[in-house]
């Protein structure tokens, strides 16, 4: 019975939503869509209208030039858009706003990959505090980053960009005045000068020194790691600088300082319903990406593209457009649409308070599951792994591998699996057995070298097992070993695999306060109960990008704990 209320109550829904989509589609036919822009916008808004009419000859425009106060107040009604650029850290009345991210003007510091202190940097990487006092006293030298006795000077170039400078005194907090002190350099004097200069730090664009074809950094050049919590080390959430698709993708989701992101936005007043501003929108964050780095700025990761994408689906289908004619129809279909859903209130709300009279009463101690130690299982007989797997080798020769239930205690109920086939040869911290929960994913390695023999066929009808019965009926294979002798020397077995998991704890709430602190997830709020304690399933309901990243810097790194 429920689920035939329930029914009632989103088919109502879609006819009123449906209905209201005919209304606002039909005034928006051959209507002229207004689209604001900021001064610094102005010029990537006109190219991206140029080009986007070589194949949308009838998109009817009218583009205007505001400041970014005036922004708000312009755009009213559904067939007004802003194009703006917003420094990430300052809030400002376009927050209030529908956006949607189309670019973004990274501010990065670099140096010469010829300094002779290259490697040292990228294990501590510097500071803002560092490079501000060492900015404003000129006599200090590269051995204030890393104490060491290179006793070179240290010499500062900066974009001679406005936009630049500002993120720059902002991120060292110091006065602008102070950057204005440095040398400003034309973008192809900047470049060949920090690619000449061993000694040289330069502020600059990322789309300045971006090289497109390798998806790489321009050559001599590399980016100077921040230390963004002042430790002296670069941690694992810090070390973000590898290559240019990590960087941009780590700049997405909020690892970077804020203060050196300057965002491109599109807003509105409500989500775009009228049909040629949501198809310009699409092109903009598709096709119309081109131009983003054409322009020197730095255009949206993939990921972050197919984000923008669903975000401009409607939340129902459009329908035809109405005509005149059928105008009646439609405020008709509101009209009955409202009293329908009045009807099934009363209806629900009857069956609720029926079923609570029958309900017994409940005690109201909420019980919550934590992870700890004790919630977890350390069976004798097994050899445990630092791949987070188990072992036991049977009479006949063969290992029996599965799973830990640490693993599963911080994952959730696995869906699917993705496992070798018997045959495979398979060795020592090697991928092994993917584990995937509703699309989100982590890939265990291997503990043992050898060749499966067996793998457990019920795990693929029903892989929540490994999570109920990680040491009996959810194993995974039957490897015949070909080093076990050499590779049992890794394993640990009772108290020595107890007090290493009790580490493994700490390193997950290190990365879940990092993780979530850093890029402001709302969805990490539940991974903690008060006091400090984790929740059991901390990753289940978080983005797919902190479970990658916990497959980056908390499973692959394991082995070194």
């Amino acid at each position: 019975m429920r689920t035939r209320i329930l029914m009632t109550v989103v088919l109502l829904l879609l006819i009123i939503s449906g209905a209201r989509s005919q209304n606002a589609e039909t005034s928006a036919i051959n209507d002229q869509v207004k689209i604001f822009t900021t001064p610094e916008m102005r010029n990537l808004t006109e190219v991206w209208i140029e080009k986007y009419r070589q194949t949308n000859t009838d998109f009817n425009f009218e583009l205007t030039p505001v400041s970014r106060a005036e922004i708000k107040d312009k755009i009213l009604g559904d067939q007004a858009i802003g194009i703006v650029m917003q420094q990430a850290d300052v809030s400002s009345n376009i927050g209030e706003m529908w956006q949607l991210t189309l670019g973004r003007e990274v501010v990065v510091p670099v140096f010469n990959k010829a300094n002779p202190l290259a490697k040292e940097l990228a294990k501590t990487g510097v500071s803002a505090n560092e490079l501000a006092t060492v900015l404003q006293n000129k006599n200090k030298s590269w051995s204030t980053f890393t104490g060491s006795e290179n006793r070179q000077p240290v010499n500062f170039y900066v974009l001679d960009e406005p936009e630049v400078k500002l993120a720059v005194s902002k991120f060292l907090e110091v006065d602008p005045t102070t950057i204005n002190t440095l040398e400003a350099l034309s973008q192809a004097n900047f470049l060949r000068t920090v690619k000449n200069d061993v000694n040289a730090i330069g502020f600059c664009r990322l789309s300045a020194i971006a090289d497109l074809e390798q998806q790489d950094f321009a050559e001599n050049i590399a980016l100077l790691p921040i230390d963004r919590n002042k430790n002296g080390r670069l941690d694992y959430y810090e070390n973000i600088y590898a290559s240019s698709e990590q960087f941009e993708r780590s700049v997405w989701i909020g690892k970077y300082p804020h203060s050196m992101i300057y965002n491109i936005y599109a807003v509105s007043s409500d989500f775009p319903e009228n049909v040629e501003i949501n198809n310009f929108l699409s092109w903009l964050t598709s096709s119309g990406q081109v131009l983003v780095a054409q322009n020197g700025f730095t255009e949206l990761i993939h990921s972050e593209k197919q984000s923008n994408l669903e975000k401009l689906t409607p939340p129902v289908l459009m329908t035809e457009y109405e005509t005149a004619s059928t105008r009646s129809t439609a405020f008709f279909r509101i009209v009955v649409a409202v009293l329908a859903l009045l009807v099934v209130f009363v209806v629900v709300r009857y069956f609720i308070r029926k079923q609570k009279a029958k309900a017994p009463l409940l005690n109201k101690t909420r019980y919550v599951k934590l992870l700890n130690e004790a919630a977890l299982d350390f069976p004798n007989g097994l050899y445990f792994d630092k791949t987070h797997t188990w072992v036991f080798m049977e009479e006949g020769g063969r290992v029996k591998m599965g799973v830990d239930d640490f693993i599963s205690n911080v994952t959730g109920d696995y869906t699917r699996l993705i496992m070798k086939s018997p045959g495979e040869k398979v060795k020592r911290m090697e991928p092994v057995v993917t584990l995937i929960r509703k699309g989100k994913q982590i890939t265990l390695n291997s503990p043992v070298s050898g060749t499966v023999k067996e793998i457990n066929e019920s795990l693929v009808a029903d892989p929540f097992i490994i999570n109920n019965e990680p040491y009996g009926e959810g194993w995974v294979y039957k490897i015949e070993p070909s080093n076990w002798l050499r590779e049992t020397q890794f394993f640990k077995m009772g108290n020595s695999y107890r007090e290493w998991i009790i580490g493994e704890f700490s390193r997950l709430k290190d990365f879940l306060a990092c993780s979530l602190n850093i890029m402001n997830l709302e969805e990490g709020k539940p991974a903690f109960q008060e006091g400090g304690e984790l929740m059991l399933h901390p990753l289940k309901d978080l983005d797919p990008k902190v479970w990658e990243d916990f497959q980056n810097f908390f499973i692959n790194t394991a082995d070194t704990h």
